[in-house]
Order: C-alpha cells, then structure tokens, then sequence
C-alpha cells in the first residue's frame, strides 16, 4: 500500500524521489526509556499514517476476537480526529529538539563541554518554541488534516470533545492553552530538573580540569567555583591559597611530558 501511494505522490509532484527517502516499511517499536526510539516511532507513523488507517478500517470491519466492537470503533475514530493529529506533531516537534542531545548523552566518548553546551541549547530551544511556535504547528497540523480527509475546525467556535461534547472554551484555547502550552511547560520543567542549573554550572567547571590540547579548557576561574560548590571539602584558607598552588600546578604540568598530548 505504501509503494502504491509513494508511487502515485512522486507521479503528481507531491514527494520528492532520491537515495535514501521514502523507505518506511513499518512502525518502530518505541523503547522504554531513550527519547530517539519515541522519535523514530512518531516519524514513522507520520509517514505511515495512510496506510495505518487503511489497517484500522480492516481491524474495525473484520479484526481481532479480543476487541469488542465499542473498541473498535472508539480507537479508529480517535485516531483521525484533530486532537490525536495535534498531539502526534506535537510530540514528534518536542522529540526533535531532544532527538540531538539523546544521541550525545548515549555516547561512550563524552565530551563534558559539548553536553553542557548542548544541554543549555535544547532548553533554550524549547523555551523559544514554547513561546513562539504555535502558529507554525497548527499550520503543520492542518495541511496534514486536508491531506488525510480530517476535519479542520474553527479555532472562534466553542471546542467539542472526541466524545462530542460541547465545552466552554474555544477551540483556540483548547489547542494552544490546554495542550501546547501545558505539554510544553511539563517539558520543560521535567528537562530542568534533571539538568539543573547547578549540576550544569559543576559539568562545566569540572571540563577546566581537562588536560588536553595542553590544558586549553584551563581555566582558575571555574576551578575556584568547584571548591565553593565543594564547600565541605575546602576551609577558607585553603580555598584562599588556591588561585596561586593552581597557577604553580598548571604550569609545572605543562612542562611535563606526561602531559605533552
């Protein structure tokens, strides 16, 4: 079904052939724990989702013994409403931002600055499509509705539940507030607490300790602030006389050929 609709999409100028494109040939099992594997799953399910529907109409008319008929019909007409369409770009859009520091963290090589720096980045890119990119996915959103058949509503009239039933607010603020904006604060929040600014200030500081390229991450500055974030470790006195033993170490270390490369 997939090679057919390919087919017809390159004949009309809709999809772009080449090396490489238009190869899903089936959904990927999300893991339990590594944002890439929800990744992957969404974006094949994107570019799959022609032909899951086609699946659900056959599971819904003919399909599995186990699935009541209520089932049935309730999880395929969910699946082509506007809410589950939103939420699928959603994800995959917050995914995407994460997808580049998932790949770094899982490596086994870690390079202490370039996650640090790669851990600010992702914040501050979703703070920026929290605030800023609501509009663009509501675009994404509805011409992916118009190519797939699925109702398109206006975002001044009162929003009416998968369920059909009618609330006080309007779709506008169902879609923008309720969702985008909730889901992304929960991001967020959730991304901060595990990379707080305090456990990112000490991976920096600790890079200063690096002796390659001869000592070029050296830096007194950030090594004087791990012995304050280390403060049980270093009396005043100690942490006074500091600055100058580190000055006397570094250079003494780079004249030694130990520490040459």
């Amino acid at each position: 079904m997939q090679k057919e609709r390919v087919a017809t999409e390159i004949g009309i100028g809709e999809t772009e052939p080449g090396r490489g494109l238009n190869q899903e040939i089936s959904l990927v099992r999300a893991g339990d724990t590594k944002w890439g594997s929800h990744f992957r799953t969404i974006v094949s399910l994107v570019n799959l989702f022609a032909e899951v529907v086609a699946i659900l109409k056959y599971v819904k008319r003919r399909g599995l013994l186990y699935l009541t008929v209520i089932k049935k019909r309730v999880f395929f007409s969910y699946f082509k409403t506007l809410d589950f369409v939103f939420l699928l770009h959603l994800m995959l859009e917050i995914l995407c931002i994460m997808y580049t520091l998932s790949k770094h963290l899982q490596k086994k090589d870690q390079n202490i600055l370039e996650a640090a720096s790669l851990v600010k980045g992702t914040q501050k890119a979703l703070l920026v499509f929290r605030k800023d990119e609501f509009p663009q996915i509501w675009k994404n959103v509805c011409a992916f509705c118009e190519k797939h058949s699925i109702r398109i509503v206006d975002m001044s009239e009162y929003y009416v539940t998968p369920r059909k039933r009618r609330t006080n607010k309007t779709n506008q603020h169902h879609f923008e507030v309720a969702i985008f904006n909730t889901i992304l604060d929960m991001q967020i929040q959730e991304f901060m607490d595990r990379f707080s600014e305090v456990g990112t200030e000490l991976t920096e500081n600790m890079a200063a300790l690096s002796p390659c390229d001869s000592f070029s991450s050296f830096d007194k500055a950030k090594l004087l602030k791990l012995s304050v974030i280390y403060k049980n470790d270093f009396d005043d006195s100690e942490r006074h006389n500091l600055m100058d033993n580190l000055i006397s170490i570094i250079t003494l270390c780079s004249m030694m050929r130990d520490f040459s490369n």
